[in-house]
């Protein structure tokens, strides 16, 4: 898939919603994490930056916190975008274990980001709240307080954090520099939290 692609999906699905401006930051972030790495590792950045893009496709469907991944799923596997598809799936709560992803109507088999790529997708997700970098502690807060009636969500919080932060420490190590300050120094207009 190309950029114009991408862009074209999520102006015709997001009709200028807010998320789309999220969609936006977390493409760029992701694409700023992937430059980061060049050189420790060989990065696909036209898949990072166009997964990234429509990882939230879904919430033109609904704003549920895992359902707008199934959505997403659906709807790039049914326009022929595969790897997109996986990424809208496998970036919700750091990944979805079969019996999960079955709940949601998802083919019965694990959602979890597997390539750097679709592990970016997910860390960048994470490390933005709206389109501003954030810590993972913050960020997790703000989903627990938002989604504080969904039981099921609440309950695999703390697996998606151990996900991304052991995800977060090894790219920390491996590029040799925090990468929270990668997004916060380099990433125009967004403020530091």
């Amino acid at each position: 898939m190309t950029r114009d692609t991408a862009l074209a999906l999520l102006a015709r699905h997001s009709h200028g919603a807010v998320w789309a401006k999220h969609c936006l930051a977390v493409a760029e972030a992701a694409a700023r994490l992937g430059h980061a790495l060049d050189g420790h590792r060989v990065i696909d950045h036209e898949f990072l930056w166009t997964a990234a893009l429509l990882h939230d496709i879904g919430r033109h469907v609904t704003h549920d916190p895992i359902g707008h991944g199934a959505e997403g799923y659906r709807l790039l596997t049914g326009l022929g975008h595969g790897r997109e598809a996986n990424v809208c799936a496998s970036h919700v709560l750091f990944g979805l274990e079969a019996a999960e992803a079955e709940l949601f109507g998802l083919p019965a088999r694990d959602f979890i980001p597997q390539t750097v790529e679709e592990r970016l997708v997910a860390l960048a997700d994470l490390l933005l709240e709206y389109d501003a970098p954030t810590t993972l502690d913050h960020r997790f807060a703000s989903l627990r307080a938002r989604n504080a009636g969904n039981a099921f969500f609440l309950g695999r919080l703390g697996r998606a954090r151990a996900r991304a932060a052991a995800f977060l420490q090894q790219l920390d190590e491996e590029i040799g520099r925090p990468v929270l300050g990668i997004l916060t120094d380099e990433m125009p207009g967004c403020g530091k939290a």
